[in-house]
């Protein structure tokens, strides 16, 4: 009997969804909760798994395709399952042991699903048809594509013997080659034209809304930061959870959400069909831009107001590396009312950041560094932190976005003030 497998609704208000990369194809035999395909909705991607086992007869969809919620994605030959009283003792003995955690290690085809805990493994079906033929693990396979895709040529370099496969994902070697792999092709795209598609897709027709839509304005500083990393470092040594997740952004973060609280203008928006109104959340749900192998990512921590400076350190370590790794969901990257962008971990020191539809205003960043500063009529070398408002000058005036800037920057000129209640 053939089961038809339709897109679910994975979103609210889901309508459609893009498919990234398919993990079976048709002839494959599948398992149930067996991982079938990924796919892209407002920017998070999802894997689906198989509700049941069988054989793939068909999938509809090719990689980049947009499918709507209720069509049909892959049929399967759902498998005839035995009626138990023509199951032996023995054979029932030897299914219950089949279905316990085993550490054998598992055939090629299994280890092509989607295992939790494991990096996540990039690869066509074909790809994955070639892996299985020449006896390959393809979990263990560094891949030299476009954000650490695996190739047919890496499967056929490792079926060789020429490449060194990786032997577990939390080694240390696993983790320099994934971070070599990821610069050896940041930027890199094959000569000639390409669909926008996937995450860049989602982005660049929402850079495209905000730029057309909000008149930005942006207003640049720079501070002494050397009190702002000594308080990191006492805080870091407080016998706490979350302690050991605070770092600087974490501080600047505080400081961002105690502003909001003072001038609730910047954490509102311009709403309404023809912008007829100014909307203004009754709490600060606070979005964190991240750069991830497919693109800019922004999971949101929701009613970051309720959260002392170490739930929010530990909720910011957490949902980052959700995004990185690319595990964070539909439900995590909606609602933000305020962005942060920290591309100073990237090196940069200056950038003018675009607000996203939906939010008054968006603060960047920069890199840390010494620079000369004045302090008591001496020029000294300071860790000098730069940051960027960028604000709606539809909703936000000057005047409120200077004054919201510069509680950001005493709050982090002082930052025990971060440990007081107002």
């Amino acid at each position: 009997m053939a089961f038809e497998f339709r897109l679910p609704d994975i979103g609210e208000g889901l309508e459609d969804a893009e498919i990234v990369s398919w993990f079976v194809s048709p002839g494959d035999t599948v398992k149930r909760d067996q991982a079938l395909l990924e796919v892209l909705t407002d920017k998070a991607s999802s894997e689906l798994p198989s509700p049941v086992a069988g054989k793939v007869i068909s999938t509809n969809g090719e990689e980049g395709e947009r499918i709507k919620v209720g069509e049909i994605l892959i049929e399967i030959e759902e498998e005839q399952i035995k009626d138990s009283s023509d199951i032996s003792a023995e054979n029932k003995t030897e299914a219950l042991e089949n279905s316990k955690p085993s550490d054998t290690k598992a055939s090629n085809h299994e280890t092509d699903s989607f295992i939790p805990g494991l990096p996540k493994v990039k690869a066509s079906p074909a790809t994955r048809k070639l892996a299985r033929e020449l006896s390959v693990e393809i979990s263990e396979i560094v891949g030299t594509g476009p954000s650490g895709r695996i190739t047919n040529d890496d499967v056929k370099a490792a079926a060789t013997g020429s490449v060194t496969k990786e032997a577990s994902s939390s080694s240390p070697a696993y983790e320099e080659s994934s971070a070599a792999v990821s610069d050896l092709n940041l930027g890199y795209m094959e000569p000639g034209e390409h669909k926008i598609k996937g995450v860049r897709g989602v982005v660049a027709k929402n850079m495209t809304t905000s730029w057309a839509e909000i008149p930005h304005i942006h207003t640049l500083d720079e501070f002494d930061a050397s009190l702002l990393l000594d308080f990191r470092t006492r805080l870091q040594k407080v016998n706490r959870k979350g302690a050991s997740s605070i770092t600087p952004l974490s501080i600047i973060s505080a400081a961002t959400i105690r502003a909001l609280e003072k001038y609730p203008m910047m954490n509102g928006h311009i709403g309404g069909d023809s912008a007829e109104k100014i909307v203004i959340p009754s709490s600060i749900n606070l979005g964190i831009a991240v750069a991830s192998p497919s693109g800019l990512l922004v999971p949101v921590i929701d009613k970051a107001d309720s959260l002392d400076i170490f739930e929010l350190a530990e909720k910011i370590s957490e949902i980052v590396e959700l995004a990185r790794e690319q595990k964070i969901g539909a439900a995590q990257m909606q609602g933000a009312t305020f962005t942060i962008t920290n591309y100073g971990s990237l090196g940069g020191r200056w950038a003018l950041p675009i607000i996203s539809s939906g939010q008054a205003g968006i603060l960047g960043i920069g890199k840390i560094e010494e620079r000369p500063i004045v302090v008591e009529s001496k020029v000294e070398a300071r860790s000098t932190i730069p940051i960027v408002l960028g604000a709606d000058h539809r909703l936000i005036d000057g005047d409120v976005a200077e004054a919201f800037k510069s509680s950001i920057i005493s709050d982090l000129l002082e930052p025990l003030n971060l440990l007081v209640a107002e």
